[in-house]
């Protein structure tokens, strides 16, 4: 990969009191090496060289908060470190090491001069990728996106290095460097989109994740209509321990059913926290449990199967861009800022409109991440949109609108809605009543001034309300796998940070309710070892043991008829405490290398797969549901 003329290399430090490694892999020739300080060899001048070459961008994993400030370190004091005994200098990297690690936001003033140094070119995958609250460690990341090799350092990072062992680590260090690679090359369209946003907005963010995104494109073009610094409002916030629901809920809302009337009187009487936890309750209306609150709006929803008979179809109903809908139709914008951020929040939603009708696809994600970026920040009281009442008007409100859709339907109509979550609802219909829907959902439009996007659907496969297969209108024509809409268990493609469960039980439940496979059909055809995996990340407090053996605490596995127990237990006194079977259904291989990907040869437990892919379709209502 190139960026600007400059080649991307991937690299990855390791920090012991006797040792400092650093690899690095070049992402066009896949060439690799490492610079180490050690009492075999000093690099420093070697290293110094390599991270002050213009014709290089530095790539790494969580590379801001470690690795980039040791190398500034490194750069800053290479004088007085060039003069120093090897113990010495590796003594010092050590000592600087421990004071990003252990030290708290206390001591951050003692660094961070390092950490914004801006003496090389450098970019991290892992703030790109997650916000700070759902970051994950790189070896999570090389299982989801199965990587070869998931390989754990096993010694103590406080403790010296032997000599016999150096190699060891530089193989540990260089595969680290591998996995970022692939991942570097995974996300290759997301740093694209980060480059032509840096060269639109003349902003950073390479480094950054979606929202961090928005919010600079936002603030910059904020401070630009406003004339205002980012010195006159980085302090403004609207903060607000509790609020009155009676304050926040639009007077036009109205509700002819008791049930709902009941709901809304009592909502209006309710003083409640901001927090996603401050406020719910569940309901009952047409037969579906409901859950309302500060969280969201969702049904909670039994295992079931829908498929449309001859006289009925499946419909979804979205309001398209709700959130910043709400926000701009209703005024629902951060208080401390002024009408002005309405008038720039409404003109970055026209731009954004006319790129994605033009076709200009840079522009239309750039600027749907500005607009998305609002209601997430005004929640965050360390943020400049922090405003609690306002974000409390738009989620109540929307969740209200959708009830009133969902009243009107169902008065005036014999449809049934089946899900609702956050800002839709799912509903079969009679086709007989199509063209009423149609007038309902456009005198809904004028009265709430949301924008409502219809989709059919075939069929509707609802294990739980996140966990479902919808399968869109036209799916049995063209068998295009993308009309196959997966949620949660559902879910067969890799997600790369949020776990791993085996990939054939997904893949077998989908053959299953859209196909017609059984899953015995699915696992004898399925011959990738890797859709058999599955992976576990033990605690660095417990031992994780494996056929009695101790092995590392992340391992990847497959399920097997002569593998051996995982376990994982508690060291008090020598003694073994609370010992637990990590999968407790099956003996298990640890896979963490792959050799080849075949399942030939491996001894695959597939009847515990088999029951596993059972459980959900015996729990599953397998009657067609019907109005009738």
């Amino acid at each position: 990969m190139i960026i600007r003329g400059q080649v991307v290399y991937i690299y990855d430090i390791e920090v012991f009191p006797n040792l400092f490694t650093c690899s690095c892999i070049n992402s066009e020739s896949k060439k690799s090496g490492t610079w180490e300080i050690s009492q075999r060899k000093n690099d420093l001048p070697e290293l110094i060289k390599g991270f002050l070459n213009k014709k290089i961008m530095w790539c790494g994993y969580n590379e801001i908060h470690y690795d980039a400030p040791i190398i500034s370190y490194i750069l800053m004091n290479y004088d007085s470190l060039i003069r120093m005994p090897i113990w010495k200098i590796t003594d010092e990297i050590k000592k600087f090491s421990d004071l990003i690690v252990k030290s708290g936001d206390d001591k951050f003033d003692s660094w961070t001069k390092y950490k914004y140094a801006n003496l090389f070119k450098h970019f991290d995958l892992l703030t790109m990728m997650f916000s700070k609250k759902l970051r994950c460690s790189l070896k999570a990341l090389e299982v989801t996106m199965q990587y070869s090799k998931v390989q754990e350092y096993d010694g103590d990072f406080e403790k010296p290095v032997p000599v016999s062992d150096i190699d060891k680590v530089i193989s540990y260090n260089l595969n680290d460097c591998g996995a970022t690679l692939q991942l570097l090359n995974l996300k290759k369209s997301d740093i694209e989109l980060r480059i032509s946003v840096e060269d639109e907005y003349k902003i950073k963010a390479l480094s950054k994740d979606g929202v961090g995104i928005g919010n600079e494109i936002l603030k910059k073009k904020y401070l630009e209509f406003s004339n205002k610094t980012w010195d006159d409002i980085k302090d403004l916030r609207s903060p607000c321990e509790k609020v009155e629901l009676k304050n926040v809920i639009l007077p036009k809302i109205k509700f002819e059913t008791k049930i709902l009337q009941d709901l809304l009187s009592e909502m209006k009487t309710l003083t409640v926290n901001p927090g996603i936890k401050g406020w719910n309750k569940q309901f009952y209306f047409c037969n579906s449990l409901i859950s309302i609150g500060v969280g969201g709006l969702h049904s909670l929803n039994k295992p079931e199967i829908i498929v449309p008979n001859d006289d009925e179809y499946l419909i979804d109903y979205d309001a398209a861009s709700l959130y910043p809908s709400l926000l701009i139709s209703y005024g629902f914008y951060p208080q401390h800022l002024g009408k002005e951020f309405l008038d720039i929040y409404s003109r970055i939603r026209t731009e954004r409109i006319e790129a994605k009708h033009n076709g200009n696809k840079v522009k239309n994600e750039t600027l749907k991440l500005a607009l998305n970026a609002v209601t997430g920040n005004m929640q965050n009281e360390y943020s400049w949109l922090y405003d609690v009442e306002s974000v409390m008007k738009i989620r109540m409100n929307g969740q209200l609108f959708l009830l009133k859709l969902a009243e009107m339907l169902v008065l005036k109509t014999d449809c049934k809605p089946i899900q609702y979550n956050t800002d839709g609802i799912f509903i079969l219909c009679k086709k007989k009543d199509k063209s009423i829907i149609e007038n309902i959902i456009k005198e809904f439009e004028q009265f709430s001034l949301l924008t409502m996007e219809g989709e059919e659907f075939e069929a509707m496969y609802q294990f739980a309300i996140n966990d479902y297969i919808a399968v869109k209108k036209g799916y049995s024509e063209t068998k295009n796998p993308k009309l196959i809409k997966k949620k949660g268990l559902f879910i067969d493609e890799i997600s790369l940070g949020k776990g791993m469960a085996p990939m054939i039980i997904p893949k077998a439940l989908v053959n299953y309710f859209v196909n017609g496979i059984s899953p015995e059909e699915s696992l004898k055809n399925n011959t990738d070892i890797r859709d058999y995996c599955t992976y576990q990340k033990v605690d660095k407090k417990f031992k994780v043991e494996y056929g009695g053996q101790l092995v590392t605490h992340i391992n990847r596995f497959y399920m097997s008829t002569n593998g051996k127990p995982l376990i994982k237990y508690d060291l008090q006194n020598g003694i073994k405490v609370r010992p637990t079977l990590i999968c407790a259904d099956s003996p298990v291989t640890i896979l963490n290398d792959f050799d080849d990907l075949s399942t030939s040869g491996k001894n695959v437990n597939y009847n515990y797969y088999r029951k596993e892919i059972y459980k959900i379709i015996n729990q599953m209502d397998t009657k067609q549901l019907s109005l009738f």
